[in-house]
């Protein structure tokens, strides 16, 4: 049977009549079924070449007489499935001629107005060539839009009216379908009020550790409204994942946060953490267990493919602090956000750093952030890196919606390749030796929630993870006392891979270790400085300590690298035991793995030693698995049996 579509025609309405939420106008009209259910239709002007039209159900009109309906728009084109010879016979009839479409089979045919449209529609669905009729129809499909919220007009940081760039660019992601629907965020925080109005819906009581209560604390209230306030229900405003499930869990003593943070990775998805060390310009060293726990969720969080861990870069940059200087929110691991505000300019509180990822919106410039706030209230003033986190959690649970399958180093990566350069005029920015602006106050750039779903539709998911390393370098020298020129050492870094994130682990004996500086130079001539003079840090040793740098991401790790650490200050002698520097990231050429550069009888032993090995093998070689299936298999030989002989460039 076939699926037709034609309309009824009735006489101009007036313009009372004509507006989408008036009654459905009366009159006498012919009637004609308009698709496969035979709904009906009126029409404000056949004569015209585009007219709005209504459905016509008398039965809805009776049931639900508030409910009005919903205007569309029908143009003068009848779309047929039909052959060429048949779409051109019905087009010698009309005035348009007929146009195919790019789905196979389907034509469209223009008329001169829309009764031509009707007359046609009619006449092609008694025809035995043709498969389908109907006539073009605009409105009928709505995108998944802004939501209704009321106070959404305050959520700037969502939209922002006066700025129109300083904001996420979340509406295009909202409108491309993605709320953060089948995501579940983990908040560790203070206690959440968890029967918030604008909260209750989306909480997940089975991933969290904390049950949350009526003695909330403003914070951790105002951080889940951020990511996850229920969106479309006439209440407040939203969360950045509307539809997204939060989870609730109490920062606390390092064994119950570590706890917290180790608790049912198998449902939690993101975790934000807007939290660290006081922020009193001084080197943290960090709770092992925590560490570890952070370790544990990337690594075995969501089937393997790793809880996102998100975290507040710190508040304490008016000071000198830096994200460098908390073990945390600097580690590898995790995604260090800091704060710009409505006017697209950096907050002075938020902290810079070599480990400092990303920007999204807060506080600092002439805005605070709307969100909810303890005993079902709301608050305007609410900000901090505390209310960036949040931000950019509620965009990779849009991110994870889109593509569940991201490891959370392609969320990273995504998240990286689509940041928006923000305060574009600050003399900061500078490009790394893969081209990319990189800035101490704002690291990749401002988080772009649009741009990373575009990405990510299209993303190929990065190979397992490589490791590249000077290994320990013996220094065993005593630090010139306030010498600027300090003591450089190089370093040669044998393996070649493309960088994620490099690791300096540092040994040095000091009575006084705010004395320092301690930077590092790449291959590339890219510098990380992870280490500034603080006055206010007396601290000592620094024990095998681990300082984190994002800045030479994309570069490669093949050549000379280049550690300084100088002493600033006079008075305290220190001595600089030895160093580590460690690169994370991925092959440059997979299959080629003697890494010169061509496919050859080399990479072929190499890839039967460890034929059969899976990511779980201490053999497993990642730039082995070409396919990227997780194992090096039959797939993987046979490419490179594809490709011996040709350069890793061909």
């Amino acid at each position: 049977m076939k699926s037709l579509a034609v309309l009824i025609a009735v006489g101009m309405l007036s313009a009372a009549q004509a507006g989408q939420v008036d009654p459905l106008p009366t009159g006498t009209a012919r009637s004609a079924p308009f698709d496969a259910a035979r709904r009906q239709l009126v029409i404000e002007d056949p004569s015209a070449a585009t007219s709005r039209a209504w459905f016509a159900n008398a039965t809805a009109a009776v049931k639900a007489p508030a409910q009005a309906p919903r205007a569309f728009e029908v143009r003068n084109r009848v779309i047929v499935k039909t052959d060429a010879a048949t779409a051109a016979r019905l087009a010698a009839t009309a005035t348009g001629g007929a146009r195919p479409l790019r789905v196979h089979g389907y034509w469209a045919i223009a008329t001169a107005d829309v009764a031509g449209a009707i007359d046609l529609a009619e006449a092609a669905m008694v025809d035995p060539m043709v498969a389908t009729a109907s006539i073009d129809a605009d409105g009928l499909l709505a995108l998944r839009a802004t939501p209704s919220d009321p106070k959404l007009n305050l959520q700037w940081h969502l939209e922002n009216q006066l700025v129109p760039a300083a904001d996420v660019n979340i509406v295009p992601a909202w409108e491309a379908g993605y709320s953060g629907a089948g995501v579940v965020i983990g908040v560790l925080d203070s206690v959440i009020q968890v029967d918030h109005p604008d909260l209750a819906a989306n909480y997940l009581p089975a991933g969290s550790s904390d049950p949350g209560g009526p003695a909330a604390d403003p914070h951790g209230t105002a951080v889940a409204g951020i990511a996850a306030a229920v969106g479309n229900n006439q209440l407040m405003g939203v969360g950045a994942a509307y539809n997204a499930q939060f989870t609730t869990h109490l920062l606390s003593s390092d064994s119950e946060t570590a706890d917290a943070l180790a608790f049912r990775n198998d449902l939690n998805d993101v975790r934000n953490n807007s939290w660290g060390p006081f922020d009193l310009n001084i080197i943290h060293h960090p709770a092992a267990v925590i560490m570890d726990a952070i370790e544990q969720a990337a690594r075995e969080g969501r089937a393997g493919r790793g809880t996102v861990l998100v975290w507040a870069a710190g508040n304490g940059g008016v000071i000198g602090d830096r994200v460098d200087y908390d073990p945390y929110a600097s580690s590898r691991y995790t995604l260090a956000v800091g704060s710009i505000g409505d006017q697209d300019l950096g907050a002075s509180y938020s902290e810079r750093g070599a480990s400092l990822a990303l920007v999204t919106q807060s506080d600092g410039n002439t805005r605070g952030i709307y969100t909810t706030a303890s005993n079902n209230g709301e608050t305007a003033s609410f900000g901090g890196t505390s209310a960036a986190a949040p931000l950019a959690s509620g965009v990779v649970a849009l991110l994870l919606e889109a593509r569940p399958d991201l490891h959370w180093r392609d969320v990273r990566a995504v998240l990286l390749d689509s940041a928006r350069q923000c305060d574009p005029d600050s003399e900061g920015w500078q490009l790394n030796g893969d081209g990319r602006p990189i800035h101490y106050d704002y690291g990749f750039g401002a988080i772009d929630a649009g741009a990373a779903i575009d990405l990510a539709d299209t993303w190929e998911r990065l190979p397992h993870e490589l490791v590249a390393t000077t290994g320990t370098v013996a220094v065993d020298q005593i630090i010139p006392d306030r010498q600027a020129a300090g003591v450089v050492i190089d370093a040669e870094m044998p393996d070649d891979i493309i960088i994620e994130t490099v690791e300096l682990i540092l040994n040095i004996d000091s009575p006084f270790i705010g004395d320092l500086t301690v930077d590092f130079t790449a291959p590339s001539g890219t510098s990380s400085a992870v280490v500034r003079k603080r006055n206010t840090d007396g601290g000592g040793d620094l024990v095998d300590y681990t300082f984190t740098s994002l800045r030479h991401y994309g570069e490669r790790s093949g050549g000379t690298w280049q550690v300084k650490v100088a002493d600033r200050a006079v008075g305290d002698i220190s001595t600089w035991i030895d160093f580590e520097l460690r690169v994370h990231g991925q092959p440059v050429c997979r299959l080629d793995l003697d890494h010169d550069g061509v496919y050859g009888l080399g990479d072929l032993q190499a890839l039967l030693s460890v034929f059969g090995a899976c990511s779980d093998d201490a053999v497993f070689n990642p730039a082995a698995d070409d396919d990227n299936d997780g194992c090096t298999s039959l797939s993987d030989l046979a490419e490179l049996l594809h490709r011996f002989g040709d350069t890793c460039d061909d």
